[in-house]
Order: C-alpha cells, then structure tokens, then sequence
C-alpha cells in the first residue's frame, strides 16, 4: 500500500520532493498502520493546484493539549484550505475519547475564524517502543500531534 501511496502522491503533486517532510507525512498519513483509514479521496482533495504546504509538529502533556499548542503558537494555520492530522500517545492504548475532546477543543477554538477546511481529516498511529525510545529526553511521554496543512499559494 505504502507504494501505491506513493505513486498516488507523484502523480497528483509531481513537483512535490520524495524527500520532503510533506511528501514523507502524507505516505505516513495515509499509511497501513493508522488506525482509522483514510480514503485515498482526501489525498487528491489536498493535492490541488494553487496550494502550498507545510508540516507542524507540535507535543504536549494531552492530545488537547496538543490541539492548543498548534491554535497558540502557530496562528497562521488558521488560514489553512485543508489539513490533515495525526495523533500519537506515548505510551499504552489509545484513547479514543481523549482525541475525541481533542478534536472538540480543535472546532472550538476555531469557530472565530474560517472553518472550512477542504480535506479535514484526523487519525491516530498507536505508540511504538521506537518512538518512546528515540524521543528527546525533555520529551519522553509526550502526546505528539503532526498536522500536513495546505495553505493558499495566492494569498
């Protein structure tokens, strides 16, 4: 599936670099270990013309915390066309209804500004021992939250 992504990507975005953080979150995004999946539609609704993109990785204590982290110090994102984001937990099983109120807390903070954004979608990778262990020591049980985000290229 991984090359198929791939191919996917080169083919809606030929322009987009294979070794750019945007091309490695989206085959990262729409890989085979997420744990919701997501339609290979999303890919192509983000991919358009016009668009630049960016990746922001932000981490806290909580997935809302995460969510708060992106709205405060990363302001611009709020003019976004679309995103798409994941979660990742440290350790131990995922908790759903915790990236449930995080998402919450994501339309929340959002409702003073243009919310319409053209893929939204969100999914979540389960820990991995990796991870944790490669993880910077001021980091180590941090919540983390990496949002791919597509942004006007005319403004």
């Amino acid at each position: 599936m991984s090359e198929e992504i791939k191919m996917l990507i080169k083919k809606l975005s030929p322009l987009l670099d294979e070794d750019s953080d945007v091309f490695r979150e989206l085959e990262t995004f729409f890989g085979k270990d997420a744990k919701i999946g997501m339609h290979r539609d999303d890919l192509s609704k983000f991919l358009q013309d016009n668009r630049t993109y960016q990746v922001v990785r932000v981490s806290g204590k909580s997935y809302k915390d995460c969510v708060y982290e992106l709205v405060d110090n990363f302001p611009e994102m709020l003019d976004a066309i679309g995103m798409l984001r994941y979660y990742r937990a440290p350790t131990g099983n995922i908790q759903w209804e915790e990236i449930e109120a995080a998402e919450i807390a994501m339309g929340n903070e959002l409702t003073m500004n243009a919310y319409g954004w053209a893929p939204d979608a969100w999914t979540v990778f389960a820990p991995s021992a990796l991870d944790e262990a490669t993880a910077p020591e001021d980091k180590k049980g941090d919540y983390s939250l990496v949002a791919i985000v597509a942004l006007d290229s005319l403004l």
